[in-house]
């Protein structure tokens, strides 16, 4: 897990290191807004979860959002501040969800495994199939993984030499897919055979 912290008070810099730290996080930590951006920009395509505070010198949280959702891939942001009245400023500028300060270890840890959640890519080569994590594309991608995290289910997606499809890992004997061509999706589910499942 590789995290994106923006934090300007010392102590709770400290904090957020020693949580890092006992999670086993890689992660970066910025003093300001215009810091945190750079770390974004320079490690494109890095991060799989980001720790906004709100109220920083220079560039606040805020504009660090509107920032790096204008400039980079999407992935999630968390909002923090103890003022609540920033929430609707913070959603509108692309945050994924607001935490009012002060929040707990147990509100934190929460909050990154609920929107770090990442569908897996399998992919196939000649020789070989991998299988490896994606990352959302979108937060409408993130909702759906979050919904279906909440049915016991992962999203997969097959990624072939010259087409792609998602793959809901499903209930026995189901799977539930859609199938992406052209810019169009349809879903369908699939009954397997339960004396063949590897048959549909």
């Amino acid at each position: 897990m590789n995290i994106l912290i923006a934090e300007d008070d010392p102590t709770i810099q400290v904090f957020n290191r020693a949580l890092m730290s006992k999670w086993k996080f890689n992660f970066d930590l910025a003093s300001d807004g215009e810091e945190a951006v750079n770390y974004a920009l320079n490690n494109k395509g890095r991060y799989d979860f980001c720790l906004m505070d709100v109220d920083m010198p220079e560039v606040n949280g805020i504009e660090a959002t509107r920032a790096i959702r204008r400039e980079l891939p999407y992935f999630p942001i968390v909002a923090v501040s103890a003022n609540p009245g920033y929430r609707d400023q913070c959603l509108a500028a692309g945050v994924d969800e607001f935490i009012q300060k002060p929040c707990t270890p147990v509100q934190l840890l929460a909050a990154i495994e609920d929107l770090s959640i990442k569908p897996l890519l399998v992919k196939s080569g000649e020789d070989e199939i991998l299988v490896i994590e994606g990352r959302p594309m979108n937060p409408k991608e993130l909702q759906e993984l979050r919904e279906l995290k909440n049915q016991n289910l992962t999203k997969l997606k097959l990624v072939g030499l010259d087409h792609s499809f998602i793959v809901h890992k499903n209930i026995q004997n189901k799977i539930s897919h859609d199938l992406v061509g052209e810019g169009k999706e349809i879903s369908e589910f699939i009954d397997r055979s339960p004396s063949e499942p590897g048959r549909c």
